[in-house]
Order: C-alpha cells, then structure tokens, then sequence
C-alpha cells in the first residue's frame, strides 16, 4: 500500500542544554533558549481509564508532546510559514519533589525520561530564542508511536503520521487544521491490554515571552467509549434430570466477544472560528487512506481464573418482586475501550456462559450469539459509558432480551474492583 501521502521527515531535538544544529533554511529556529517547555494540568479536568483518572496515576503514565516551529511574526496557519517540526513524541511528566504530597496541581510537566525501574529524570525540551511552538498533546506516552520504521507486523495502539498533503484526503477530513498530525489509534484486542486514549486540543502559536508560567494543557474530555455488560437470569428452575427437582440454577459469564466493529480509525485535530479540537474521521482509512472502509476487529473479556460473573453459595442474590434486579460485570476486566462509531449492521455480540448449580459446579456450557445494533443505540458516542443488559433463560439456554443504554463517563474518584458489583 502507498502511504507516501501520509510520510513526511521530521527533525528531532536533542533534548539537552544545547543549542540546535544549523539548518539550511531561514525559517528554522537559530537555537535555544535556557528555558524548558512546562505544561500545568488541572487535577478537575484530567479523565482516563484507571490508572489515569488523577493527577497523580497520568504522572505514572506520561503524555506524548510534539510541537512544531513557526518563525517570528508568522502563524502555524500561514500559507507561507512552512512550520518545522521541533520535537516529536515528546515524553513529558511530573517528577515529584521529596516530601511532597500526590495532589499534582498547579506544578509543572515537563520532558522526562523513565527508566526500567520506572523512575524518573528529567529531559526537558527549551523554548526557542525566537518566534512560536504549537503543541500537539495526547496519552498515554507510547514510545514507538512516531517510529521512523514501523514494526512489521504494526501492533502498536496509538500512532503519530505525518500532517495530511493529499488533497483527496483533505476533501474528506471536515475541518482539518492544516499542517497537523493525525494519530492512528487501534486499541488492543484484549480488553486487559487497552487504555483510555486521551487527546487536548491544539496550542497554537505560543510564544514564551507571553507565557506566565507552565502553560495550561487541557485534558478534559474521554475521546473513547467505554462499553459494559450486565446480566440478568429467568427460570432459575433446571429441567428435572439434571438437577434435583425444584433446584435452583444460575448464569456463570465466562467470556464477552464483540465482533465485528471498527477497530481502528485516526482522530485529527481541526479548527473552525469558534474553537479548537479534534474529530475522528469516518471517511479515511487507515488500512488504506485513498478509501473510506474502516477495518474491523473482534474485542475480547477474559476474567480472572476464566470467570466474569461467578455465583458461589454465599453470594446467591435474592430475587425481588418484579425479577429484574442483576449482576454487573464491573471488574476492570469486564469493560472496553473502544472507537466511537456508528455500529456496522453485521456486528455482533457473543456470550460464552456456563449455567451452574447455586454453589457454582458447572452443569453445561453454552455460547449465544445477538445482533449488536439494537433499536434503541446504533451508535457509540465519545466520551460517553454505553452498557448492554442480556437477560439470559437458563432452561432454554437463550437471550431472553437485550437491551442497550447510554451513561455519562464519570470517573473521578471510581475504583475499579475484582469483585462483582449488584447493579
């Protein structure tokens, strides 16, 4: 495939207090300042996925920063400005002063290195003497995500490409801020191996001498969406034979599929009068950017000891009057990250349970299959927790219902247990 469209040589900067080499062109930076690059991040507005809805837990995980140069009196937009890439991919974090308490606000992130033991030292990155950086902003910090060789086979769940020249990729990028990069993000098929992809908005055209301070990076919003299950049971009663008559049985969730959705797409970021953020494209792909079809993937939930929801003699829930109350698969095993979408109509959900007897002993296994799109969600919005309800028959080893709903992500302060959670 020829993504020359998408390929483009970067200058890096040697992180250290060293001037910049030469370049040939006018326009490129003559050298740098004493001062390191500093970001403040707000403690309300940093959100991810455990481990990364604190201050303190994205300090353990970094962030990538790339930022590219524009000379003085011009902006990252000018038609004749040619901004030159000045670091890229970029680890920053927060290294924490002895004594100090885990609160991580108003304290400055800057470029780090993290060493096998995972500590830390500082590798900052210097203002130039002149002129502005525009910084682009996401995490967590993955190290081979700007590669200049990609590992063969590519693996790698979030990518930094090259800002877009191709006109019929531009046509198909609404709002695309020229002269940006595009991260390629394709979370992980295990749901144990995924993170919550974060990006900020764009600083455009920062200039040190008016910076007071670090300078504001704002994380506020999840780009992902999260997606849960939950379980509900009828017929408790197992047919006469194979239990003692009149005996109870329950559902035990060994493993979730979901198959057949968009497993991998770029988020840009874009511009318009108003404001500055990122989209992510459902009309370029990122198997092959002269296309629009997006390619498919299956997701995968594994619980500990191969169980999701376990029923033992002493966690047998009582049944209420109406028979709807249920069990949450809510261990952080038991939720994906995903790329907002609109559902493809062949996607599917699979169940693999077993029904057991109230101790727990395995009677039979069963594997069922749904049509993912429901009525009332064929869609996964960003930022937002979408969570399907199956109630499963146990005598006639089948999807009674599904249902699908749509929650706000709140997060903060949210533990994530290995238990199982009544809903």
């Amino acid at each position: 495939m020829n993504r020359s469209c998408l390929t483009k040589t970067y200058f890096l900067l040697a992180a250290a207090l060293v001037a910049l080499l030469p370049f040939s062109c006018s326009k490129d930076p003559a050298g740098t300042s004493g001062h390191p690059v500093e970001f403040s991040l707000d403690h309300s507005s940093t959100k991810g996925q455990t481990p990364i809805t604190t201050l303190a837990a994205l300090a353990a995980q970094d962030f990538s920063v790339s930022a590219w140069y524009t000379p003085e009196g011009m902006t990252f937009e000018a038609d004749d400005a040619h901004p030159v890439a000045y670091i890229r991919n970029h680890r920053f974090g927060y290294i924490k002063a002895s004594g100090e308490d885990n609160s991580y606000a108003n304290h400055a992130w800057q470029g780090v290195n993290r060493a096998n033991n995972n500590s830390l030292s500082a590798n900052p990155v210097y203002w130039p003497l002149d002129g502005t950086l525009s910084f682009f902003c996401y995490a967590p910090y993955r190290a081979n995500a700007a590669a200049a060789t990609p590992p063969d086979p590519d693996e790698r769940d979030i990518v930094l490409e090259a800002p877009v020249t191709d006109d019929g990729i531009l046509s198909r990028l609404p709002g695309y801020l020229p002269g940006s990069p595009l991260i390629r993000v394709t979370p992980m098929l295990s749901a144990a191996s995924q993170a919550d992809f974060l990006c900020a908005p764009a600083l455009l055209d920062v200039d040190r001498a008016d910076v007071a301070g670090e300078i504001p990076l704002d994380f506020s919003k999840h780009r992902m969406t999260q997606v849960t299950f939950a379980f509900n049971e009828t017929g408790f009663t197992y047919p006469t034979g194979v239990l003692a008559e009149g005996q109870e049985a329950a559902i035990r969730v060994l493993g979730i599929t979901v198959k057949g959705v968009v497993g991998s797409k770029y988020l840009y970021f874009t511009k318009t009068p108003s404001r500055v953020d990122c989209a992510w494209s459902d009309a370029v792909s990122p198997a092959d950017p002269s296309g629009s079809d997006l390619p498919l993937a299956d997701y995968r939930i594994l619980g500990a000891n191969g169980e999701l929801k376990t029923v033992a003699a002493a966690n047998v829930p009582e049944r209420n009057a109406g028979n709807d109350n249920h069990n949450v698969v809510n261990t952080d095993k038991g939720r994906l990250f995903l790329l907002p979408q609109t559902l493809p109509a062949t996607a599917k959900l699979e169940v693999n349970y077993a029904i057991v007897e109230k101790h727990g002993v395995p009677l039979v296994t069963e594997i069922v299959t749904c049509d993912l799109p429901v009525a009332s969600l064929t869609s996964w919005p960003e930022g937002k927790v979408v969570r399907y309800l199956l109630t499963l028959n146990i005598p006639e080893r089948g999807v009674v219902s599904m249902t699908a709903s749509e929650y706000d992500w709140e997060d903060s302060g949210y533990v994530h247990g290995e238990e199982d959670l009544m809903y």
